[in-house]
């Protein structure tokens, strides 16, 4: 059974603090309010990690307008998958922000190189897992609320090991406790919970690795699915049986849905991109009313 340890609010800031103070110097286009509780809650090396003004000035977003703001929707955090910036999911944010969200309850950072690094390099880094779990952190701080995280691709195996916590398979560093508590809503869309089809054999570096890589036995995978129901109050996932990038199966089960979770859409025909882009109802649907429709 997974123990949640309660973690106070100066327990949290602190942690974020350790966790974020690995991570290569970054930055982006947060609101002036958000930024300044970054800066002022974590400093400039966090505030810079989050933002990633390095990538661009498309590379992060979230934050309220003026300190008078009021937000009426708990916040959501967009989490990209592979080679992605955040601003691949701009589609989404526009779709939220359609049906009433603001700035202050959609949040977003850029993981990783945007690209830089070929796909098939790329591969599940504890660095990533920080950034990811110092952002959960510190919306949940800067709202004052639970958040519903939406994670994409490969940001869903990443998200959860975020929320999970615990020791990173690599470089053995201790995250801290499970932010169970912190999560209502946990979305996984053509997520690459169980590994990736394209991995049936597993290569020594890279995407395909069996240590921090998506082949279905990598110790990545095994940590974040030896235990259940920790990423959130509700769980959800939708895939397709046509997803061209993770598959459908690998080592003989569905790579997708989450195990133990709430409930889940499978649906039939949709290539991986079409699965992200033209179910953002369904998704909207399973943060807000924690059901299909």
């Amino acid at each position: 059974m997974l123990r949640n340890k309660r973690l106070t609010t100066s327990g949290m800031l602190a942690e974020a603090v350790v966790l974020m103070a690995a991570v290569g110097v970054a930055s982006a286009d947060f609101t002036p309010h958000f930024r300044k509780f970054l800066h002022d809650s974590y400093g400039i090396p966090i505030t810079t990690s989050l933002e990633r003004t390095d990538l661009g000035m498309d590379s992060s977003f979230g934050g309220k307008e003026s300190a008078t703001e009021t937000p009426s929707n708990q916040a959501v955090i967009i989490v990209h998958g592979i080679t992605n910036k955040i601003s691949r999911f701009q589609g989404t944010v526009n779709y939220l922000k359609s049906k009433g969200y603001k700035n202050s309850e959609v949040f977003g950072t850029t993981w990783g190189d945007a690209g830089t690094t070929p796909v098939g390099l790329v591969d599940l880094k504890c660095s990533y897992v920080k950034q990811l779990r110092a952002m959960i952190i510190a919306v949940r701080q800067y709202t004052g609320t639970q958040v519903d995280v939406i994670a994409y691709s490969m940001g869903a195996p990443l998200a959860r090991k975020a929320i999970l916590g615990g020791q990173c398979v690599d470089t053995r560093e201790i995250l801290g406790p499970p932010l169970t508590e912190l999560i209502d809503t946990f979305l996984s869309v053509a997520g690459a919970n169980h590994g990736s089809a394209l991995c049936v054999v597993p290569i020594p570096v890279g995407t395909c690795n069996r240590r921090t890589g998506l082949h279905c036995d990598s110790a990545f995978l095994q940590d974040i699915n030896s235990q259940q129901h920790y990423e959130g109050t509700h769980i959800f996932s939708i895939f397709s049986t046509a997803d061209e990038k993770i598959g459908f199966r690998a080592c003989g089960k569905p790579v997708s849905p989450i195990k133990g979770g709430t409930g889940y859409v499978k649906k039939v025909g949709l290539n991986h991109d079409q699965l992200m882009d033209t179910t953002l109802p369904l998704q909207k649907n399973f943060i807000t009313i924690h059901a299909p429709k």
